[in-house]
């Protein structure tokens, strides 16, 4: 008897995580912004609000894949491809220091480094950033630096999820005086790409881009099958 209702109780619980499993991903479409600016903040920091939007937008998604461009070829070249990750440019080549993967600043009001230690990022004149995923994304973060808004009046990310049907524009933070801003999302529909687009005489950068990928669903039939599968084996034991 103690063994038939132990093999019960299991499998009410691995029920339980299976429906869960699948209930998340039939929710589509929550989105949450994680968003701060340091205004007119130096281009050494430090960076508090910025740095504290980032950290409650990892402590949100857990593990995630971190592209901060150190290891990169510096020049203006498209696509610029990291783990997972092709960023397509549209934007002209004015040079180091303002377009490409640069290790240059000009100060805070232009594009600048906010990787710890590090030295390199990826800047924009203008145009838009294309970021083309090898699996489909439910979370994505990124620092901005240099936006002002004597320049910038416009400033977008934008995506489609829910299996492209819905296209979701989110505006991005403008600074008053150039500095860093921070900002990450998350939704519980997947999405295949993301787009920036600052269009102005902006000089402007990104740098630490942070992104990550939920199981999908043909993985939880995949772990479904394999809590089943350990359910079976237990109450076989407990029949013999």
């Amino acid at each position: 008897m103690k063994g038939s209702n132990s093999f019960t109780g299991l499998r009410c619980v691995l029920l339980v995580i299976v429906v869960a499993l699948f209930t998340t991903y039939s929710m589509a479409g929550t989105i949450t912004v994680y968003s701060a600016q340091d205004d007119g903040a130096s281009i050494t920091g430090p960076w508090p609000n910025s740095a504290a939007a980032e950290a409650a937008f990892m402590a949100a998604i857990g593990s995630s894949n971190l592209l901060n461009f150190e290891n990169l070829p510096l020049g203006y070249y498209t696509p610029v491809n990291g783990p997972g990750v092709s960023i397509g440019l549209s934007s002209p080549n004015y040079g180091d220091g303002l377009s490409g993967i640069s290790v240059t600043t000009f100060g805070n009001l232009y594009g600048f480094n906010t990787t710890p230690g590090g030295a390199q990022w990826l800047g924009f004149p203008v145009g838009t950033a294309g970021f083309s995923f090898s699996a489909p994304q439910n979370y994505f973060g990124i620092w901005l630096t240099g936006v002002q808004t004597v320049f910038t009046s416009s400033f977008t990310l934008y995506f489609s999820d829910d299996g492209g049907h819905t296209l979701t524009t989110l505006n991005l933070p403008i600074n008053v005086n150039g500095g860093t801003a921070y900002f990450g999302f998350t939704d519980t529909a997947t999405f295949p790409e993301v787009w920036i687009t600052n269009l102005s005489n902006d000089a402007w950068g990104v740098d630490d881009l942070r992104y990550h990928a939920t199981p999908e669903p043909s993985s939880l039939l995949l772990l479904g099958s394999g809590l089943l599968g350990i359910a079976a084996n237990i109450r076989r034991k407990f029949l013999q």
